[in-house]
């Protein structure tokens, strides 16, 4: 005989009850994939903002299914995400998982009755459920767990996530400060959108042989928790072994449908080539113009992440992102040895690459190049030298700047660099260097002794600088990037000084530092800093072409400059009487209280920028 009987057929509901639904253990395959990728998970957690650019959560754990249990895996908070960027575990974090012991997945704990809540619902097609409870007061809470948290872990918002449709764990979002009815509003759809992110991009990823964990990692951290995933999947393109990876999307924001596509590779010249991103409207606006957007010195094209993302959900236009040579493996030539390169090559080769696939993808639009720091000098500078390029490289099928573009958004983006190293005696060596470079070697050796005075010839033995490794070597010296970013004083570039806007917090180091910031040539870098120290305008690497000389002369394009009132690269006084810049009438001029990086980076900035510049193209 059985010691308890259930409930008979005829009196089960439709539905099983809550209590009485199985949580099937993780597979030990998927476990491990997991183990792999929870601090990434937690860490976007704590990236997660309002509309206002306020960052929803103090903290962040994961617990994650282990066979029969579940337990704490992963904490992350914003004042110590600069150690987990550098895999530093924090030591309290470690305590605190030690402390807290796991729970049987199926008993009745809050853990559990959640992921059967979600189950239930997610049976009858509904969303998850995200629950928000009062840490300390709670009766739901264990009161162990009560008794570890501190006095910034007073609210809490729990989120499921699943695989497909089965449980892995619960995601919580931890802070100081109850939440509002309206803050609720915003963050619901976004932790929904994060969940079924997860889902996918574990969906796609788990069963590869050998998936690339770095990538995923960035992929999440990167995830657009404003948008929805609706599906994503790869596609062929004729040419390219790549497939490219479509994702098929629903803003929350703007109530409307995108697609998302990554990464078109084009080649350019000795094995070097270029990738673009495209960003598509379901419903394109009626301007006929594609937004083409290049990065500057030492970044990747993710820095116009947000811009993009504002320019083609609210205001539909069809955009591009560029990733110049050297900017991720993909357009790097095969094998480990390769050429570096020049400013020169950007303008001569990618740029144009660039423009003419807009242009075969295109062929009835005209283009507007949005370019932020050095991005914004290529489009000119090929724009005023094209007759120039076009005579020294002896190529007829250069795009004619005058046709295919209608108009140039510069950001922070000077004719020379006049960033001011706060060295005693910096301003006198630098006034001293300018002088004698003129009145000596340029007259007697010429520039190539001057290159090598900057150089040491390290150009001739390494040909790119990884300056991602630069601030990482600062980070491992240092207790904590945040020290080193703030703290400091402005005597070496710095952080700061890169990003240079007051709002910034840890998890924007935490982007730079692992998907903005890339390595560069030095070749580039010899340009830029003879410029600096000369205060002279950026020519040609071997000084044939003064780019400056050309833009007065030639240059006509309706331009947009753009910049930074607080920018320690790149001094306002740079943008002040520019002869060129008023060459064509449609020409304007507007500021931001924002520093180099932070006029790219800051929300509230990104979308007042988006309205001025969507204005200014409808007057092209």
């Amino acid at each position: 005989m059985f010691e308890e009987e259930g409930l008979k057929l005829s009196e089960q509901p439709y539905y099983p009850e809550e209590e009485s639904i199985y949580i099937p253990v993780v597979r030990e395959p998927l476990y491990l994939f997991i183990k792999k990728i929870w601090h990434s998970i937690v860490n976007k957690m704590v990236s997660i903002a309002f509309s206002e650019g306020d960052y929803c959560f103090d903290h962040s754990l994961f617990e994650v299914i282990d066979g029969d249990k579940i337990k704490i895996a992963a904490i992350s908070s914003q004042i110590r995400l600069d150690d987990i960027a550098q895999k530093n575990v924090p030591e309290e974090f470690k305590k605190f998982i030690k402390a807290t012991s796991p729970y049987a997945l199926n008993g009745n704990n809050y853990s559990s009755n959640l992921i059967r809540e979600a189950i239930g619902m997610m049976g009858k097609g509904a969303l998850p459920p995200i629950d928000y409870i009062h840490l300390k007061e709670d009766d739901k809470i264990h009161p162990k767990i009560r008794g570890l948290l501190t006095e910034t872990m007073n609210y809490a918002v729990s989120v499921p996530l699943f695989f497909e449709s089965n449980p892995i764990g619960v995601l919580w979002g931890v802070r100081k400060e109850p939440l509002r009815k309206s803050q609720m509003d915003i963050l619901v759809p976004q932790l929904h959108s994060f969940a079924k992110s997860i889902s996918t991009i574990i969906s796609l990823e788990v069963t590869k042989k050998k998936p690339d964990i770095p990538a995923i990692r960035r992929t999440i951290e990167k995830i657009d928790t404003t948008s929805l995933i609706k599906s994503l999947l790869y596609t062929k393109q004729k040419g390219q072994d790549l497939p490219i990876r479509t994702i098929f999307g629903w803003s929350i924001r703007y109530q409307k449908n995108f697609r998302l596509d990554a990464s078109y590779i084009v080649p350019t010249s000795k094995g070097f080539s270029i990738s673009l991103k495209s960003f598509l409207p379901e419903q394109i606006n009626d301007s006929q113009k594609t937004l083409l957007m290049i990065p500057g010195f030492f970044c990747r094209r993710s820095v116009f992440d947000l811009l993009a993302r504002e320019m083609c959900f609210k205001y539909g236009y069809k955009v591009i992102s560029l990733d110049l040579r050297g900017r991720s493996t993909h357009t790097m030539p095969g094998g480990m040895l390769y050429e570096g390169w020049s400013l020169d090559q950007f303008i001569n080769e990618d740029f144009p690459a660039a423009l003419a696939w807009i242009r075969s993808q295109y062929p009835d639009d005209r283009i507007v190049v949005y370019g932020h720091s050095m991005g914004g000098m290529v489009a000119r500078f090929y724009s005023a030298a094209y007759e120039q390029i076009r005579k020294m490289t002896m190529r007829i099928d250069l795009p004619d700047p005058d046709t295919h573009i209608a108009g140039i958004v510069s950001i922070a983006s000077p004719d020379h660099i006049s960033y001011q190293v706060k060295l005693p005696g910096y301003n006198l060596f630098k006034m001293g260097f300018s002088t004698f470079s003129k009145m000596f070697l340029m007259k007697y050796f010429g520039l190539k002794l001057i290159d090598q005075i900057l150089t040491l010839t390290v150009s001739s033995v390494v040909p790119t600088i990884n300056l991602q490794r630069y601030f990482s070597l600062f980070n491992s010296i240092n207790l904590s990037m945040r020290e080193v970013a703030y703290n400091l004083s402005a005597r070496i570039l710095t952080l700061k000084d890169f990003v240079g806007y007051p709002q910034v917090t840890p998890p924007e180091i935490y982007l730079l530092m692992e998907d903005i910031i890339c390595e560069e040539s030095t070749r580039v870098t010899i340009q830029l800093i003879r410029s600096m120290l000369t205060d002279a305008p950026i020519k040609s690497y071997d000084g044939s072409i003064n780019y400056y000389e050309l833009l007065n002369k030639h240059f006509t394009l309706p331009h947009c400059t753009i910049y930074g009132t607080q920018d320690a690269i790149v001094s306002p006084a740079a943008f002040s009487d520019i002869p060129y810049l008023t060459a064509s009438k449609k020409s304007v001029l507007k500021s931001y209280e924002q520093g180099h990086l932070g006029i790219m980076m800051h929300p509230e900035t990104v979308q007042s920028l988006s309205e001025y510049t969507d204005q200014w193209i409808k007057t092209l």
